[in-house]
C-alpha cells in the first residue's frame, strides 16, 4: 500500500482553518471578548510560525467556546462555515495533486493539528478517507453529546504526528510499501523526515532551507496561484511519486 498524507493549513488550503473558525465564532457570538481573544490568538499564531508554540494553550482558549454545546448543533455550523468560507481556498494544484494519487492508486490521508470537529468536514469535502487531527473531549447527557471544550489523547502535532501515524498504521494493520507527506511547516519537520518521500509545500523559511539543504522536492502553489499559472511538474501524477 503506497500512502499520501497532507497537512492542511497553509498546504492544501490556502490559510489556516482554524483562524478561520474563531472568526466565525465571534460572528455567532460565541465568544464575548473578540478583542482580547483575536489578540491571545494572533499572538500564539506567530509562535506557531516561529516553532515555539504550546498547543495545549491554544487549544484551551480554542475549544473554550464549544463547551456545553451539542456535538450536532456544532457539526451544522462546521459544515455551513467550510462550504462558504474553505472550499473557495483549497489551491487548485491541490485538487490536481489529489486525483493524481487517486489516479495512481494511492491512499490518502490528511493529517493535522487543527482539531478533528473541522478536519473531518475538510477531508470529506476533498474526498480523502482517512483523518489524523486533535480529537476532541466529549460528554454525553440526555440531550445527546456535548463538547467539553477540551483535548484528548497524543496531539498530532510536531512529533505527535509521527506517533499519530505510527499509532494508526497499527490501528488499521497496515505496513505501507512508500510512504510521502506533503507540509508547509517547520513544525512537521519530523514527519517529514519519517516518511520515505517528503515535499515542502509552500514552506516556511526554516522548512525551505531544510528542504535545500536536504534535496526535497519542492513546490509552490500559493507562488503559481497568484500568478496564474502552475507548472506541469508540480501536477503530473508522474511527478507524485518522484
Amino acid at each position: 500500500m503506497r500512502l499520501a498524507l497532507f497537512d492542511l493549513d497553509d498546504t492544501l488550503l490556502d490559510g489556516d482553518c482554524s483562524d478561520r473558525w474563531n472568526l466565525w465564532m465571534i460572528e455567532q457570538g460565541w465568544i464575548s471578548d473578540a478583542e482580547t481573544f483575536i489578540a491571545r490568538a494572533e499572538q500564539m499564531q506567530q509562535a506557531y510560525h516561529a516553532g515555539k508554540l504550546k498547543l495545549e494553550e491554544y487549544l484551551a482558549m480554542t475549544l473554550a467556546p464549544l463547551r456545553g454545546r451539542r456535538v450536532v448543533d456544532v457539526q451544522k455550523e462546521v459544515e455551513r462555515f467550510v462550504a462558504t468560507h474553505l472550499q473557495p481556498r483549497i489551491f487548485d494544484q491541490a485538487w490536481r495533486c489529489l486525483e493524481a494519487h487517486r489516479q495512481s492508486g494511492d491512499t490518502l490521508v490528511l493529517i493535522s493539528a487543527s482539531s478533528h470537529h473541522l478536519v473531518a468536514p475538510i477531508a470529506t469535502m476533498l474526498g480523502i478517507e482517512h483523518v489524523l487531527a486533535v480529537e476532541l473531549s466529549v460528554e454525553h447527557a440526555a440531550s445527546g453529546a456535548n463538547y467539553t471544550g477540551h483535548s484528548k489523547g497524543v496531539l498530532s502535532y510536531r512529533g505527535g504526528k509521527v506517533l499519530r501515524f505510527q499509532q494508526w498504521l497499527t490501528e488499521q494493520n497496515i505496513t505501507p510499501s512508500h510512504t510521502m507527506f506533503y507540509s508547509d511547516s517547520r513544525n512537521d519537520i519530523p514527519l517529514l523526515q519519517y516518511v520515505d518521500c517528503p515535499v515542502a509545500v509552500n514552506p516556511d523559511p526554516v522548512l525551505a532551507e531544510v528542504a535545500s539543504v536536504e534535496g526535497w522536492r519542492r513546490l509552490d502553489w500559493r507562488m503559481a496561484a497568484s500568478s496564474g499559472a502552475s507548472s506541469a511538474n508540480d501536477l503530473s501524477g508522474k511527478s507524485a511519486h518522484a
